[in-house]
């Protein structure tokens, strides 16, 4: 039987365009990517967990916009369970996205506080699911008490409120690990460094670089990794070749447009046969 995730956040309208700088008053600018997809950082983890062959459930509270409703058509044809999320009487929580020529992007968000989840809301699904994750969310959404084989935390823009939270992996890039590590609380710490790879410490410390690969759109691409880092976990697989399976998924996955462009487990392992990640790990 599959392992079953729970991705718990936010369930978005992205508008995504390439756009490499603002125009000015009454200047036209045009552009070959305009598109309007589904969002969020649990989205994103969700697309990808059931890509890489195991099932996912997405928890989040919505707001009511039939572009909204359309938008989750495409995640329930990837077999992305719904039945969880609420659909309450407010505006829905969107961001537009920005890509640029290099593969950077800029964001600007318009969240719904009331469409956070609680971790009230959370505690109902103690006992069953193989794992949970918290993505891009205040930690307090995170119940101390809840029974699961494993929690996994990626706060996202929420890191500077981390309060030390108990989680088994907490998932943080570079400048999110130098602003709360004194608080870190995890079994395990994956820092995410984008182009430079990724390291891990708990146990045992690893580092790998990244795929050499010419990124379009970064967005969902720490979403992706997330996903692909606990697929491989769960699967009980030894941290080199998680952290590899984690940077071969995430580094596809910016080569396309969109957060939940996530490629398949075929496809990741396709790659792998090519590459040759040299993964570091000590004791």
């Amino acid at each position: 039987m599959k392992p079953v995730h729970l991705a718990v956040g936010k369930f978005n309208i992205d508008i995504i365009t390439k756009l490499n700088q603002i125009p000015s008053p009454d200047e036209r600018s045009f552009t070959d990517i305009l598109e309007i997809l589904p969002g969020g950082s649990a989205t994103n983890y969700s697309v990808a967990v059931n890509r890489l062959g195991h099932s996912s459930k997405l928890y989040a509270k919505t707001g009511k916009s039939s572009i909204l409703n359309s938008l989750m058509v495409p995640l329930a044809e990837e077999g992305v369970g719904l039945e969880f999320v609420e659909h309450l009487d407010v505006k829905p929580s969107s961001a537009i996205i920005f890509l640029r020529d290099d593969g950077s992007i800029s964001i600007v968000r318009k969240t719904t506080s009331s469409l956070l989840p609680s971790s009230g809301d959370v505690m109902r699904f103690s006992g069953m699911f193989d794992i949970i994750h918290f993505a891009s969310i205040p930690p307090e959404s995170i119940p101390k008490e809840i029974r699961t084989k494993l929690i996994t935390y990626d706060p996202g823009a929420y890191a500077s409120s981390y309060d030390g939270r108990r989680v088994d992996i907490l998932f943080v890039n570079e400048k999110e690990h130098e602003l709360l590590k004194s608080r870190v609380n995890a079994d395990m710490v994956v820092v995410k460094r984008g182009s430079r790879g990724a390291y891990v410490y708990g146990s045992e410390e690893c580092v790998t670089p990244a795929l050499k690969i010419q990124a379009i759109d970064t967005t969902g691409a720490g979403d992706v990794f997330d996903a692909a880092f606990n697929v491989f976990m769960l699967e009980g697989e030894g941290i080199e070749d998680v952290l590899k399976y984690a940077i071969v998924a995430s580094g596809l996955k910016v080569t396309r447009i969109g957060g939940i462009s996530s490629p398949s487990l075929v496809e990741v392992m396709q790659r792998l046969k090519s590459e040759k990640l040299e993964v570091k790990c000590r004791a």
